[in-house]
């Protein structure tokens, strides 16, 4: 944790120090003291510290709501607790305890809760993933069954089965989830950084009970920082108020909230959403539905009337997926929402609500024309189109440029739309790009460019991190400076997806402000929100979404249907066919022993005895013809490719069949095309089929334990693996954003080069993120503090002994048929 003036925090209250890097494995479940000296943290490459002179003292089993302004360092603070703070270069003074003991040196008496569900989701199985605390912490394999279910209960999720998918649940599923890991580890101390931001409101109740349950029944102590007081305070025992760059402000009951008003004025002008205080009180009074002045009418449309269709949406239905067959499906996927018809108009403000998954935020891609409809339609009128009448009615085949003139839309995630290195030149991005209508012509020439970014920068409270990366802003700071990005283009029709997460009251305000004078300006506004007062603050009207399509019983249980984001190698749940139920290093024992015959020879004989081998092992795998096809096609084609680059590359021998001049194709050169074009196919099927049937944390503990490899390095590239669908995910969404701002990959060859550059960085920036959340996750539940136990034993049994033989079987064969045809050709490749 970086270099420490002060060593040795054993004496603090007589508690013995352990070991240097032991690990704590068993304790009662009782609450944690937590103790601050003069406690001061300054990240490397930074002048201010984050937090400084820190003197604290948390009482065992004590519920504290930890409150500040942005900056106050409420987020380090939890980290340090939970010794996931590393930076080697940053100062450290003081003594941060546990107990009487560093954080280091207590791994498992605390558990950090995020906000981001996804990154708090480590394996692809409930069981598993609330399992893999409990493994960390090295508990015997006969408790650690029993302590998920107790947490799964705890927390409300014992109706699934442990084997459900961890992906078909909702936010608000997960988050619990992430909580059920932690109680998991019997921690004396729950740390929890605004772990509701994410939720809708049935979401935040769910969680927010859960928390509040498990303390009462472990005892544990609760740290919590949330900007929105109200839905915690009044179960709270403390109010803690950091100063920003300092130590403690304010302590006093959490109850005070409720009755003090000098606390409540203090805490309103740090940015807090108050009890009992409307953010919105000090902006003028808004009437939000007078007659507005058009604000197109420097581009020469005239008389244009509030309240005329802008977009309207007839028979909708809305998916994230393709109408087409899927990677792992006969039919097409179901909508998500379905039979909508809506009308959308100037000057209205709408907000799109519903529950966590139901479909929201695809709808609002939708109308946005970034996503084809998946049936119905999406169409603009004239008087949206403005000047370029000529443009198809429906917005997904319009230009970017076209886009960016008249819809704006704001991503939930910010970083996705993000695609310069500046905040100044975020901001003029859009401008830039805005074309006048039916034109090529800009829209705003460079001082106007100039004014608008200036105006937006003093707006958004951006102006001293005008120069600053995007990608460094707080998350706060990058919501702001994504609707800037937007409003700076000026388009008619704003889209937002929840435009106030992450924002403090004060921001929150001034957002507000400024999009009511879009609205004013004759703009219209559609939002996914579950904020209601962001809705009584633009006066909006409300469509609430629900999905339509029949329930499943994973549904009925309390599940949500949702696909993996993305094809996978790995089937997302346990197989249950004959193949799919054996050990997973036995399944490797066999492929390899089929791969060493192919191996040792080319010859298309022995190539063509595995593949018939393994085409007649598909209904012992479970794997049904159609599927298998989409699965193995491009490996089928790359084996295409190289036959035929084999054939014309390799040397004369034989009979020539076709002279091309710059060389020549024999019989020789053909036969060897074919035996390496075989062998390759041949050696990718078996596998295709053993990863079609192998569920990854099945092979993790196969490699693991029986192969002795390194836990670390085994349970780091699952939990990586698990994120590669969502990679794919946010490659889809990131290309979503960058046509949204008018920088697709569109155009010539160079532009598009150019496109897919900018894409591909943004996807990195991503990966790099969602991995830095995931290990700080893994690192909190013990993941590295020491030896561990496994949840699920691996081990062979009489019913793997056929798949090794098997696999010794089909190579035995290809080399006897290759033999007895006289095709055998042994070499070493």
């Amino acid at each position: 944790m970086g270099e420490r003036v002060d060593a040795g925090a054993g004496d603090l209250a007589g508690t013995p120090v352990p070991e240097p890097g032991s690990a704590t494995r068993a304790h009662p479940a009782r609450g944690v003291a937590v103790t601050a000296q003069r406690w001061s943290w300054t990240h490397a490459e930074r002048e201010r510290a984050a937090v400084a002179g820190l003197d604290l003292q948390i009482s065992p089993g004590e519920k504290v709501l930890l409150a500040g302004p942005s900056g106050a360092g409420k987020s380090t603070l939890l980290h340090a607790l939970a010794a996931v703070l590393h930076d080697d270069e940053a100062e450290v003074h003081g003594r941060l305890l546990l107990d009487g003991v560093d954080p280091e040196q207590a791994r498992g008496r605390a558990g950090l809760m995020q906000q981001d569900p996804e990154s708090q989701v480590v394996l692809s199985r409930i069981g598993d993933d609330v399992a893999f605390s409990a493994e960390n912490l090295a508990v015997p394999r006969e408790q650690i069954w029993q302590r998920v279910r107790a947490a799964l209960t705890d927390v409300g999720l014992h109706s699934f089965d442990l084997d459900h998918p961890s992906a078909k649940l909702s936010g608000g599923q997960k988050q619990r989830l992430a909580l059920a890991g932690i109680l998991a580890m019997r921690p004396g101390l729950l740390l929890l950084d605004e772990p509701t931001a994410n939720l809708d409101p049935e979401g935040v109740r769910q969680v927010r009970d859960a928390v509040l349950a498990a303390a009462e029944a472990t005892g544990a102590t609760v740290i919590l920082v949330e900007h929105r007081l109200e839905v915690w305070a009044e179960h709270m025992d403390t109010l803690l108020v950091l100063e920003t760059g300092g130590g403690i402000r304010r302590s006093s009951p959490a109850a005070e909230i409720f009755t003090d008003a000098a606390l409540r004025e203090e805490l309103a002008g740090m940015g807090l959403w108050v009890p009992g205080r409307d953010p919105l009180q000090d902006l003028p009074v808004w009437r939000g539905g007078t007659e507005r002045q058009d604000w197109t009418e420097r581009l020469g449309g005239t008389g244009r009337k509030q309240a005329e269709p802008l977009l309207l949406a007839e028979g909708l239905a809305v998916g994230r997926h393709s109408p087409k067959p899927g990677w792992r499906r006969a039919q097409p996927a179901p909508p998500t929402v379905k039979d909508l018809d809506l009308v959308i108009r100037r000057g209205q403000t709408l907000g799109i609500t519903g529950a966590n998954g139901a479909g929201k935020s695809t709808l609002l891609l939708t109308l946005a024309g970034l996503l084809p409809a998946h049936a119905g339609s999406v169409s603009a009128t004239a008087e949206l189109k403005g000047a370029g009448a000529l443009l198809a009615e429906d917005p997904h085949k319009w230009r970017s440029a076209d886009l960016v003139a008249r819809i704006g839309v704001v991503f939930q995630e910010p970083e996705h739309q993000f695609v310069r290195s500046t905040v100044r030149e975020e901001l003029a991005l859009g401008a830039q790009q805005a074309e006048v209508p039916g034109t090529t012509d800009p829209l705003f020439d460079e001082q106007q460019i100039d004014d608008r970014v200036a105006r937006l920068l003093e707006r958004l409270g951006l102006t001293e991190l005008a120069e600053a990366n995007p990608f460094t802003l707080s998350g706060g700071e990058k919501r702001r400076l994504s609707v800037g990005t937007v409003l700076s283009a000026g388009p008619e029709v704003l889209m937002l997806d929840e435009p106030t997460f992450g924002q403090d009251a004060r921001t929150f305000a001034e957002l507000i402000s400024l999009l009511r004078e879009h609205v004013d300006s004759g703009g219209t506004v559609l939002a996914v929100t579950h904020d209601a007062a962001f809705l009584r603050g633009l006066h909006a009207s409300e469509h609430q979404v629900r999905r339509e399509e029949p329930v499943t019983p994973d549904e009925q249980r309390g599940g949500e249907r949702s696909d993996p984001p993305g094809g996978e190698l790995f089937g997302p749940e346990r197989s249950l066919s004959w193949l799919g139920r054996r050990n997973a290093l036995a399944k490797l024992i066999a492929v390899f022993l089929i791969t060493a015959a192919l191996v040792m020879t080319i010859d298309a004989v022995s190539s063509g005895v595995v593949i018939l081998a393994s085409l007649a092992l598909l209904p012992l795998a479970g794997i049904r013809p159609g599927g298998f096809l989409r699965r193995v096609w491009p490996f089928a084609a790359g084996a295409v490719v190289a036959a035929w680059g084999t054939a014309i590359a390799a040397e004369e021998s034989g009979r020539v069949l076709a002279d091309l001049g710059f060389t020549t194709i024999s019989e020789g050169s053909i036969t060897l095309g074919l035996a390496l074009g075989a062998r390759a196919f041949a050696i990718v099927l078996p596998s295709v089929i053993v990863f079609s049937t192998t569920d990854p944390t099945d092979l993790a503990d196969s490699l693991a334990q029986q192969l002795r490899l390194p836990a670390r390095f085994v349970l780091s590239a699952l939990a990586a693996m698990r994120l590669l669908g969502l990679l794919a995910e946010h490659w889809r969404t990131i290309g979503h954003a960058r046509r949204a701002r008018g920088v697709g990959a569109h155009g010539g060859l160079t532009a598009r080069m150019r496109g897919t550059a900018s894409q591909a960085f943004g996807l990195l920036v991503q990966a790099i993120r969602m991995a830095t959340r995931l290990a700080v996750t893994m690192e909190s539940r013990g993941f590295g503090a020491g030896p561990r136990s496994w949840a699920r034993p691996a081990r062979f049994s009489a019913a793997d002994l056929p798949v090794i033989l098997g696999g010794a079987g089909i190579g035995a064969l290809a080399v006897t048929a290759a033999v007895l045809a006289g095709a055998w050709n042994f070499v070493w490749t």
